[in-house]
């Protein structure tokens, strides 16, 4: 199989260079910006059994992920448990998709497209509700301060933090535990006071979530799960 590389250089990064496998045929190298082109060849000529391994885990991970066709019968994760989905149209009712806490319900017409956009608009709205609600209580017990929270619709990155202490979040992240969601803010937060994954980065995140390994493996081992 051909494998693309894309080079990132951050400045952010102080002296380490990390892969991240973002596509079955695509794998991306962060490194510090003054890394040489031959440092960079030398770790990924290193990490090929590394490589090779990843790339097929995300092979067969993308040949298990279901797209949903938004049909009665069909199962919605929320707050990591599957719920079983209602689909009908009448016209004189509220178009969407609800919650009743047992199962969903969606009225719209059939129509793919705007069957999935009344999904993401829903999960949108709880993830902008919920997740401003956590960060503000993790952000009081971890002494860190967020500078605003946006919602995308980002597929593989569940968060992010910008330079300018911007937090990110997907909305697919509402599909996942409480407990789990927990932790990708933890994480977010603790990119407020440190700006890479170093050794700092995972004490600080270690403080406050004893258990983070175990819902960094079912994040990786779930995913596929959260198709929109």
């Amino acid at each position: 199989m051909d494998i693309r590389y894309t080079i990132k250089l951050s400045r952010r990064r102080k002296k380490t260079i990390c892969l991240q496998v973002t596509s079955p045929t695509e794998v991306t190298v962060c490194a510090p910006i003054r890394t040489s082109e031959a440092d960079i060849r030398g770790f990924i000529d290193e990490k090929q059994n590394w490589i090779a391994k990843a790339v097929r885990l995300e092979s067969e991970k993308t040949q298990r992920r279901r797209q949903p066709r938004y049909a009665s019968g069909e199962t919605l994760y929320y707050l990591g448990n599957p719920h079983l989905l209602e689909v009908a149209f009448d016209p004189l009712a509220h178009l969407g998709l609800r919650f009743d806490g047992t199962r969903f319900f969606l009225n719209c017409p059939d129509e793919i497209d705007r069957k999935r956009s009344c999904a993401v608009a829903w999960y949108t709205k709880r993830a902008a509700a919920h997740l401003s609600g956590r960060v503000a209580h993790f952000s009081r017990i971890m002494g860190l301060e967020a500078q605003g929270v946006k919602i995308t619709q980002a597929r593989s990155r569940w968060g992010s933090c910008s330079e300018k202490n911007r937090l990110s979040f997907s909305f697919r992240l509402m599909m996942a535990p409480p407990e789990v969601i927990d932790y990708i803010v933890v994480h977010e937060l603790a990119h407020i006071a440190q700006k890479n994954h170093s050794s700092k980065f995972w004490s600080k995140v270690l403080e406050t979530v004893k258990d983070y390994k175990s819902h960094r493996r079912w994040l990786r081992d779930h995913q596929h799960l959260f198709e929109i």
